[in-house]
């Protein structure tokens, strides 16, 4: 059950329309246009003679608590209710039991909601989700409180490497509430370097009872950042207001938070876009799609020394995207003396490919130190490597590969490099699966 209102009582529609109208105002600050309310830290004074006054409530307080695993649960059982919410990629990380989907690169934003990490907000390259624990708290002259309402809200989103503008899908979930029937929540937004949309429910507060929930508000943003080389990074904070209807004189608790921040750029690429956060970068190539050069790919990271296993985690790649040097570099690993590349009979359309890539500062090395491989479809989804030449700690690899598949391959890092949003000289690593 629920319900979008209006706040009733005159005072509370003033202070609602007050600060959503200014969202950078500081709750402590923001006050009913009638009267200045008598505020102790996050704790607001009850009217004398009101219902709540009556009932003992010296003042309403809001406070913040940790995300706990009964919140976790509820989230959980959302969204395995909400078809194909909780659906990740094949072969991600977030499909295995034993791995937390906020250390998934891959996992959307509602399988980063149920993340067990401690914190507010779980995020990855291209999603996040902020979870926040309200706690509604009625309080006597002595300190101790007499009612409790907990809400907790998550805003989530995917967001979109080529544009410029996002959207959060906002979830409220009721949930113990003690001396208190009902709860009404008004939510609203402001960030830097981001143009922040309308207030969630246009502006209006919904009312949930205890155990209830509701998934109807929305949040948007559209980021300051254009093209020219632009860089921003928007940091979004979120101002609640919360109240129970029990009294004839209700009053609003302001809460405010800290949430997500979201990086624009107008540097990759032809169209300027935003990552959600600036974890480290991920090109996924699978050897389905790929063979041999993704084969190839993933030997140098299995069969290099430890020292020179680039691309991965401990050892990522660094984007560069300067052509002359980039022409340069694949000179001296495939075509330069002593030992140029020579192509094979045995594999169709011979040409060299390198592991690093030549886009990048690690490529580049002298063809003669590389180690030199064939890899060959055996069937069945298999592959063998056959080692030509076997350098004693060889930094790179040259790799014999039909020239389509080294193409399809090189296309394909072109493109996630772009939706991915690699700045020049950032890190980067690759993932090679089935």
């Amino acid at each position: 059950m629920k319900h979008v209102i209006r706040l009733r009582a005159a005072m509370a529609s003033l202070a609602l329309t007050a600060v959503l109208l200014a969202p950078d105002v500081s709750p402590a600050t923001a006050a009913p246009l009638s009267a200045a309310p008598d505020v102790r830290g996050a704790c607001t004074a009850t009217t004398p003679g009101s219902t709540l006054a009556r009932q003992g409530a010296a003042r309403t307080c809001v406070k913040d608590r940790a995300v706990t695993a009964e919140d976790l649960a509820r989230i959980r059982a959302r969204t395995a209710a909400v078809p194909g919410g909780a659906a990740v990629p094949v072969g991600t990380a977030a499909t295995r039991d034993d791995v937390d989907p906020g250390d998934d690169p891959a996992a959307g934003p509602e399988a980063l909601c149920t993340s067990k990490k401690r914190q507010d907000v779980v995020a990855n390259r291209h999603a996040y989700c902020m979870r926040h624990a309200i706690v509604y708290l009625l309080e006597n002259r002595a300190g101790d409180t007499i009612g409790t309402a907990e809400l907790l809200v998550t805003a989530r989103s995917a967001v979109d490497p080529k544009s410029v503008t996002w959207q959060e899908n906002i979830a409220v979930f009721a949930g113990k509430y003690d001396g208190v029937s009902a709860m009404r929540l008004a939510l609203s937004s402001s960030c830097t370097a981001c143009i922040p949309g309308p207030p969630a429910w246009g502006g209006g507060a919904i009312e949930l009872r205890a155990g209830e929930e509701d998934q109807s508000g929305h949040l948007f943003y559209e980021t300051t950042t254009r093209g020219g080389g632009e860089r921003s990074r928007s940091m979004i904070a979120y101002q609640s207001q919360t109240e129970s209807p029990d009294a004839e004189y209700p009053v609003i608790g302001y809460g405010q938070w800290a949430g997500p921040s979201v990086a624009c750029d107008g540097q990759v690429g032809s169209t300027p876009g935003c990552i959600a956060t600036d974890s480290l970068a991920t090109v996924v190539l699978s050897k389905s799609q790929y063979g041999a050069s993704a084969v190839a790919y993933e030997w140098a990271q299995n069969n290099l020394s430890n020292n020179n296993a680039m691309g991965t985690a401990k050892r990522p790649l660094t984007r560069d995207s300067d052509k002359p040097r980039a022409k340069s570099r694949s000179y001296y690993t495939c075509k330069a003396p002593p030992k140029p590349f020579v192509a094979d009979l045995t594999v169709v359309n011979d040409e060299c490919d390198e592991f690093p890539f030549a886009r990048t500062r690690q490529g580049g090395t002298l063809g003669s130190l590389c180690a030199e491989i064939i890899p060959r479809y055996v069937g069945g989804g298999v592959w063998r490597v056959d080692v030509v030449r076997d350098e004693p700690a060889a930094p790179c690899i040259r790799a014999h590969v039909s020239s389509d598949v080294n193409q399809n391959a090189g296309r394909s890092v072109g493109r996630q490099v772009q939706t991915e949003r690699i700045l020049q000289g950032e890190a980067y690593q690759v993932l090679i699966t089935p």
